[in-house]
């Protein structure tokens, strides 16, 4: 076979994967109002389950709400009230033999104001696209603030018995906003050079291992 490692396990720290086929995180809008998630929305993950996959990637949650929520429609990961229906939709998919992880987000300046009530929050008052929202600066106490909020998404997917978990660090959204120098200006320690750009990512992952632990998956 051309690939023939294709169909065969693979451990990842505590994980172990039935096959190598990896359903990655597409939105749904099939969340609750309140960012819960739905009856609808568990079945269709445990759907993909049967289907033989070996690990799902749930689409992005919130991990600070309203400023960080992407749209109307979002999962929230931001209280310890919604890991209970996430733990029901962990063991929906464990049933079926697949591996469950999920992706944990902020959009930053890629928010909509319509939507937040507010005006967005980024690295700097730089938009993320072009003809984009105006975002507003966060002071560096509000960094550091949402490290906090990162890491305590991820304890919340692991108690609600998500394999992994996954930063979204891409797209436009606030990591790649402080990553990027086309939209970071800042002149404290998490703007300038390279080192700095990247210390709200590599914050964000430290405190993160912390509360997950050494053998927790973070992807």
């Amino acid at each position: 076979m051309k690939y023939s490692n294709l169909m065969s396990p693979l451990k990842i720290k505590t994980m172990t994967l039935r096959n190598r086929v990896m359903m990655t995180p597409m939105g749904t809008n099939l969340a609750n109002p309140d960012g819960s998630i739905s009856e609808e929305h568990k079945n269709y993950y445990k759907l993909r389950a049967q289907g033989g996959v070996g690990l799902i990637i749930v689409e992005n949650v919130c991990v600070s709400f309203p400023e960080g929520s992407n749209g109307t429609s979002q999962l929230r990961l931001d209280h310890d009230s919604f890991i209970p229906h996430m733990y029901e939709l962990t063991e929906r998919v464990h049933a079926w033999g697949a591996n469950i992880a999920i992706q944990v987000n902020h959009a930053g300046a890629a928010a909509i104001p319509a939507r937040i009530g507010m005006q967005p929050v980024s690295a700097s008052d730089l938009p993320c696209k072009r003809g984009g929202f105006i975002p507003r600066p966060m002071t560096t106490e509000e960094v550091y603030a949402l490290i906090g909020n990162y890491a305590q998404a991820c304890r919340r997917a692991q108690m609600a018995g998500f394999d992994a978990v996954e930063l979204h660090a891409g797209h436009s959204y606030l990591i790649n906003q402080f990553l990027s120098p086309l939209t970071n200006n800042r002149t404290d320690e998490f703007g300038g050079s390279m080192a700095n750009r990247v210390r709200f990512l590599r914050l964000v992952l430290e405190e993160s291992r912390k509360l997950v632990g050494e053998n927790y998956p973070i992807i």
